[in-house]
């Protein structure tokens, strides 16, 4: 779909009504055999809930052979992993089966295989899609542990949110109590959780309750929390968890405030994925801070894991582990292989087990982040056996030594020299030198740790790839692997977690025996959205699921029909060539064509309408406004304060808006599940309401709804008004009232009136102080259009300019082009 429909596609009602509809008709699937918003009541342990389906597409009009499963999301939301689950979950609740599951947000459309969770390129028309594909491949065995699985996702949405919550409460007591920075708060409040874990999980009558901490306390004179740690640690099962002699930095009161938040829930009856994917998410806004080095984001750890799927029975190495992104995902995905898989329950188990013990190995040099990475595994379900602090680049005999392991999956060191002698002659890249960078010592490291035929995928800054400085490594590296392919990443993908290095993914196989380079055939894709923005918040329209798309399909039948546009197969005919994507994978925009003479003549015009308007805001303004003809109105003749409050509700979605300062007007600020937003309530806005921000009135945060953002919501900082006043047209009075409150001596008067406890970031402008405002509002029509006239004027002339300084780069290469060419 083309992107100029985004105009058009507002809403998720839209991407149904006017995108998602039309494109299945197209496909020869009829719109009376499509349910809409079809009700399926799903129900586990006491936990009941009906879910509603975008769309559910029939073999016929009897509907009763799903083909394909669609939902639709809003064109500014960002299609992750939980929506991708939730989709699948839908079409295995169905009472029969629908083979495909469609995920679209009207410019990115994912379709899935529901059985496998497979992705596929595009939707197959009906006539190439088999009405019994599902009875003919499916168990009713395997049918119902898919549905079992399709339910659990589902409830664990709104789980994960809760404990999410919970998460957060707690690391602002301690912060708000102890005085700690983020990391050391984060540190303490895994104690605690661990101590909850191992209470729950080794006792018959938990002594983690408010009641017993109470009790201890008063009699005995006893923190029972710091008992139960103590306990734990006398446990050789947790004895590489804490250091000898640790205990739990908190105050008696703090302790108390986590426990009577955490009681009343079962963290061992919790599922893992559940607590792994809020513990996550609490580490990756934890972590982006001082150590974000040691947290690589979701994206890149999906894509490379995906790419490396991990197998039954492999081991897997993350010689950097930090806190263990690589070695989680790992173990969730064979965690799903062994759970579908048609094992006994006796088989399943053995698996589970050497899942958990033999088959996940990591270290990290740092304390902090090889306990982190331990607690994570063992809050995401175990496997932190084979984590060990310890030195990436030293072995550690019968654990992690050369040739042991399947797969090296990891983020190395970047940034950092080594100098010690004997562990640079350890390696190939690091004889005969003083010192060399640990980002290439660690890519022969995950070489050598791999057995022959084994597989790595690492993260690697470009300079290693380009620059002729290190065309000794590449060598090595053409010499001792094949290189499979390689996948650049833009530059934002970091910037959120400290770090501004160009970087790309590898993926090799190690070479049965290091031989002679010969030339061969390299995936390279060019990613310019990894799904972050540069502070690190996700943003829509990450590429790296087309790209691994294109990889696997590639991969497994030489299929160079890619999706994503910056895809290329790529000949690599020298061991030391350079090999960074973006050198090989044209991303520029088409060359302009026009003759030179033609794009001079287009920028004149411009010139000349922007002339035009200026002559005519020069006419508005060449003399002095007359007093006479403005009447000083207060705010509150013109405006009456109004809300539609709404009660959040944990499942459903919300569009969050924000207003821009400077009367740029609103905008989405975020899509939420209500189970993200803190509020008990949110206010949605409607047409021609007038907004502003209490906490940035100052800056010029005012604004009036649009029809594009109707429906959405905002919070009780953004107050709303509808016009009262009758004299002149709605839409005049919110323009004029905008443009007039951004003036710069309203704007010092409304920063000097804000009240609140710390004036320069906390405080408000109250929506009393905005009522008692008044303004100059012309006395008659004619004088409030043609002001408004030259308010309109002056942004388009804006725009203008904007759309001038971008056509001038065209003359360079307009010029360009006129020139001989041989």
């Amino acid at each position: 779909m083309n992107r100029n429909a985004k105009a058009v596609l507002r809403s998720e009602e839209d991407v149904k009504i006017q995108f998602a509809i039309p494109m299945l008709e197209a496909l020869g699937y009829k719109k009376d055999c499509m349910t809409f918003e079809e009700s399926i009541p799903i129900q586990e342990g006491k936990k009941k809930k009906n879910i509603f389906v975008d769309i559910v597409v029939y073999s016929d009009r009897k509907k009763d052979t799903p083909l394909l499963v669609a939902e639709t999301k809003a064109p500014d939301e960002i299609l992750d992993r939980d929506d991708r689950e939730q989709v699948i979950s839908y079409a295995r609740l169905l009472p029969k089966i629908a083979p495909l599951a469609v995920l679209t947000n009207g410019f990115t459309t994912q379709v899935y295989q529901t059985l496998d969770k497979t992705r596929i390129k595009a939707i197959p028309t009906r006539a190439d899609l088999l009405s019994d594909l599902v009875k003919a491949v499916v168990s009713a065995g395997v049918a119902q542990s898919l549905r079992d699985e399709a339910k659990k996702q589902l409830f664990a949405v709104e789980d994960v949110g809760t404990f999410k919550t919970l998460l957060s409460h707690c690391h602002n007591v301690i912060r708000n109590n102890e005085g700690y920075e983020p990391t050391i708060a984060f540190d303490e409040l895994s104690k605690v959780l661990f101590a909850k874990m191992y209470e729950e999980k080794y006792t018959e009558q938990s002594r983690f309750t408010l009641s017993t901490y109470r009790d201890t306390k008063e009699r005995l004179g006893v923190n029972i929390v710091q008992q139960i740690f103590k306990e734990i640690l006398a446990i050789p099962e947790y004895s590489g968890l804490f250091a000898a002699g640790t205990r739990i930095e908190l105050q008696d009161r703090t302790i108390e405030n986590i426990v009577a938040t955490f009681e009343k829930y079962d963290l061992t009856l919790t599922r893992f994925d559940v607590k792994g994917e809020a513990f996550e998410h609490f580490l990756g806004d934890t972590f982006t801070g001082g150590l974000g080095q040691y947290f690589t984001p979701r994206n890149v750890v999906e894509f490379i894991v995906g790419a490396l799927p991990p197998k039954i029975g492999e081991r897997i190495v993350d010689p950097f582990c930090g806190t263990g992104g690589f070695l989680i995902y790992a173990f969730e995905t064979v965690s799903e292989k062994i759970r579908l898989h048609e094992f006994s329950d006796d088989e399943k188990a053995k698996w589970r087990k050497r899942l958990s013990n033999e088959s996940l190995y990591g270290t990290d040099w740092i304390d902090r982040t090889a306990q982190t990475c331990k607690m994570n595994m063992i809050v995401h379900g175990d496997g932190n056996a084979g984590v060990l602090k310890h030195n990436g680049f030293v072995d550690i005999a019968g654990k992690i030594e050369d040739g042991l392991f399947d797969k090296c999956l990891t983020n190395p060191p970047f940034g950092a020299t080594e100098s010690d002698p004997e562990i640079l002659n350890r390696f190939c890249l690091g004889q005969g030198r003083k010192s060399q960078e640990r980002m290439v010592l660690a890519l022969e490291r995950c070489i050598r740790l791999v057995r022959p035929g084994g597989m790595v995928g690492t993260v690697m800054i470009d300079g290693v790839l380009n620059n002729d400085s290190y065309h000794y490594v590449r060598k090595f590296l053409n010499t001792e692997a094949e290189l499979l392919g390689v996948i650049s990443l833009n530059e934002e993908t970091f910037q959120g977690y400290s770090a501004a290095a160009k970087t790309s993914i590898l993926l090799m196989r190690r070479r049965e025996t290091a031989q002679e380079f010969t030339s061969r055939d390299v995936f390279m894709a060019v990613c310019e959205n990894s799904g972050y923005a540069p502070n690190g918040a996700p943003q829509a329209g990450n590429q790296l699921p087309d790209i691994l798309f294109d990889y696997k399909k590639y991969t497994a039948s030489s299929d160079t029909d890619f999706i994503h546009k910056h895809t290329r197969i790529v000949r690599v005919t020298d061991a030391s060539k350079r090999i960074d994507a973006e050198y090989y994978v044209p991303t520029g925009k088409t060359p302009v064509s026009e003759p030179a003479v033609d794009v001079v003549t287009g920028l004149l015009a411009k010139v000349g309408a922007m002339q035009q308007a200026l002559i005519s805001i020069q006419e508005t303004v060449s003399g002095k406004s007359k007093t006479e003809q403005y009447q000083w109105i207060p705010l509150s003749k013109i405006f009456r304060l109004v809300a539609n409050k709404v009660a959040v509700v944990s499942s459903e979605q919300y569009r969050v808006l924000g207003i821009r300062g400077k009367a740029q007007g609103l905008f989405v600020k975020s899509v939420k599940a209500g189970s993200e937003i803190k509020g008990k309530s949110l206010n949605r806005v409607a047409e021609n309401w007038f907004v502003f921000s209490r906490l940035f009135a100052q800056n010029g945060s005012f604004a009036f709804v649009d029809k594009e953002f109707v429906g959405g919501y905002v919070s009780n900082e953004f107050p709303t008004f509808e016009v009262i006043d009758r004299q002149y047209t709605v839409r005049d009075i919110l323009e004029y009232v905008v443009f007039y409150l951004n003036s710069p001596d309203v704007l010092l008067t409304i920063k000097t009136a804000r009240t609140g406890s710390t004036k320069k970031s906390r405080g408000r402008f109250k929506e009393a102080q905005f009522l008692e405002m008044t303004i100059p509002l012309p006395v008659n029509a004619t004088l409030l259009s043609k002001t408004l006239a030259s308010v309109r004027a002056i942004r388009e002339i804006q725009e203008s300019i904007r759309q001038l300084a971008a056509n001038s780069g065209q003359l360079p290469r307009a010029l360009q082009l006129e020139l001989p060419k041989r």
